[in-house]
């Protein structure tokens, strides 16, 4: 049985998203993932290189399944914060394949293994704010295709909201334009200490709120 709260932290590239949920990782003492599992972390260069929306929507589907399996056996011992889940392989594929991927979902959550978080962190900034920060990091790493460029380029806000609203989770939206990982953090733990009662697997998480 799970005894620990697992997190899924969601956004545009360029929000902060991994920031803040690394930070949050960190002082709450949870264990911190990416969206993929190491032993397919060599696959992904040559996913990637394939330009073909079909083919990296399977890749990221599996390392959802691997990924679940694995905070189902973690949640026991810790809290998970997961950096990207099933909701952001959705919403960004849903656009660039130009369908809706609204079936493929629910076939996931038929199926009793797959886990799903406690509470989705929806991590946003404006645009001008995302546009600039995406900018600034194509200077030493470039964009990819099916990430940075999404963003900037698609009304991913939409998206994400029409994802979410196939599930029955709580969604805590953070807005980072004009706070840096700190007030971000705090932000966060104000508005989980709003919503403890209701989810009381939270009451596990050291707030601080004064």
């Amino acid at each position: 049985m799970k005894k620990f709260p697992f997190l899924a932290f969601e956004g545009l590239d360029g929000a902060g998203k991994t920031t803040l949920a690394e930070l949050f990782a960190k002082q709450q003492n949870f264990d911190y993932y990416g969206s993929i599992p190491p032993e397919l972390i060599s696959l992904r260069k040559q996913i990637a290189a394939t330009n073909s929306p079909i083919s990296t929507f399977h890749f990221y589907s599996l390392c959802n399944i691997l990924r679940s399996y694995e905070y189902r056996l973690k949640l026991n011992d810790l809290g998970v914060v997961a950096d990207r889940y099933v909701f952001s392989t959705f919403a960004y594929h849903s656009l660039l394949m130009k369908q809706d991927l609204s079936s493929y979902l629910h076939i996931l959550q038929s199926e009793q293994n797959f886990l799903l978080p406690d509470v989705i962190v929806y991590v946003t900034a404006s645009q001008s704010t995302i546009n600039q920060r995406i900018t600034q990091r194509s200077q030493k790493v470039p964009m990819q295709w099916y990430g940075d460029k999404v963003s900037l380029e698609y009304n991913l806000d939409e998206s994400y909201k029409r994802i979410f609203s196939l599930v029955n989770i709580p969604i805590v939206q953070i807005d980072t334009t004009n706070s840096n990982p700190e007030q971000a953090y705090s932000n966060l733990c104000c508005e989980l200490y709003k919503i403890k009662d209701t989810i009381p697997i939270l009451k596990t998480i050291s707030f601080n709120i004064d």
